[in-house]
């Protein structure tokens, strides 16, 4: 009898740590959709703003570019002010993470992502996918 409380104790603690770790996993997730239009000058596009909730959770995950993007969080939409470094030359899709500067991390902070094209001539496309301050 012993042996089944064990058992049934251990298996609720791995079904809580599950529980925990998808709810971070997929919290704070936010959609992008930015049309990127030429000329260079004036093309980077932002989200609005939202709220960090979790800390070492900002990546942006884009799932279409058609032309090499850069990627960066700013405290602004519209801002060349850099809260992370650039994820620079991503054209294909998948999960980056963002490391944020010194005085940017922390919960409750608002941050926006920031992208615009990695090269000076391109066509107008769109990029999108998803993102987490």
């Amino acid at each position: 009898m012993l042996n089944y409380k064990k058992r049934v104790v251990a298996f609720v603690l791995v079904l809580c740590v599950f529980f925990m770790v998808s709810i971070t996993s997929f919290a704070n997730n936010h959609e992008f959709r930015l049309v990127i239009r030429p000329p260079f000058p004036g093309s980077m596009q932002s989200t609005s703003r939202q709220r960090v909730d979790y800390l070492n959770n900002a990546f942006v995950n884009p799932a279409l570019s058609q032309v090499p993007t850069n990627y960066f969080l700013s405290p602004e939409p519209g801002s060349r002010i850099q809260a992370t470094e650039v994820i620079e030359n991503i054209s294909t899709p998948g999960k980056r993470w963002f490391t944020y500067f010194s005085g940017y991390e922390g919960i409750g902070n608002r941050y926006c992502l920031s992208a615009y094209p990695a090269n000076w001539n391109f066509d107008a496309y769109t990029t999108r996918g998803t993102w987490s301050p």
